[in-house]
Formats: structure tokens, C-alpha cells, sequence
């Protein structure tokens, strides 16, 4: 099986989460990147529920 742009685009997001997470274990305690974190991990959620050519879609629909 070939990686797709849709397996990039999910990887990615895991990657951006994992640093996310890593800068917040750096920060002070009065700081977090809390907000940040489960934004990403939403956004992740959502990603998995839509399918490639849904996304290609309404991508090229927003570019009109």
C-alpha cells in the first residue's frame, strides 16, 4: 500500500502534536500550552472521520 497526501497530512499532525507536547514540558508551571494541545488532537479526530476526497473537495471549493 502506497502512502497517500491524506497519510502525510495525518502523520504531520502527530508530528506538530508530539512538539506541541514537548514545548509544554519545557514551559514554567503557571504556563501551558494546554489550549494548543487539545486543539491539535481535535483537529486530528475530525481528520480521521473525513475521507481523502472530502477534504481535496472542500479544499478546492474554498479557493472559488
Amino acid at each position: 500500500m502506497t502512502p497517500t497526501a491524506h497519510d502525510h497530512t495525518r502523520v504531520r499532525l502527530e508530528e506538530v502534536l508530539a512538539d506541541i507536547e514537548t514545548l509544554d514540558d519545557q514551559l514554567l508551571a503557571p504556563l501551558s500550552l494546554g489550549p494548543a494541545i487539545r486543539n491539535v488532537e481535535e483537529t486530528i479526530q475530525v481528520y480521521e472521520r473525513l475521507e481523502p476526497g472530502e477534504i481535496w473537495n472542500d479544499a478546492r471549493e474554498g479557493d472559488r
